[in-house]
């Protein structure tokens, strides 16, 4: 007899992102070997103490970061890849539920 799959989305989600990506994942190598704290304090005079909180720095650069690795160019594709891509989301701090940075934000940045 031929099954067919149909997707029924469920209400509630039980499920982790820390087990979606593999030990054995490049990025999970990256992050135990690449401490990039000392960005606070390189980047902390070029933020003000008013307005809004910013995309954490950190973020950023690993945002470049993944763009460098996995050979994205485009600002628009990367933002678009770290939406969908489990092991990216992971390495840059966002669970399941939460918005990534806007491609805007790495144009910004980038700017001289």
């Amino acid at each position: 007899m031929q099954g067919q799959k149909r997707f029924s989305p469920k209400l509630f989600y039980n499920v982790n992102l820390e087990d979606l990506v593999p030990q054995d994942h490049v990025l999970r190598r990256f992050e135990s070997l690449l401490s990039l704290d000392f960005l606070y304090e390189e980047t902390r005079p070029h933020y003000s103490h008013t307005g809004q909180p910013s995309v954490d720095p950190v973020v950023l650069f690993k945002m470049m970061l993944l763009g460098y690795l996995f050979g994205i160019s485009s600002e628009r594709k990367l933002t678009s890849e770290i939406r969908v891509n489990l092991a990216f989301r992971w390495y840059l701090g966002y669970d399941l539920d939460e918005s990534t940075p806007n491609h805007s934000v790495l144009s910004r940045t980038l700017k001289p």
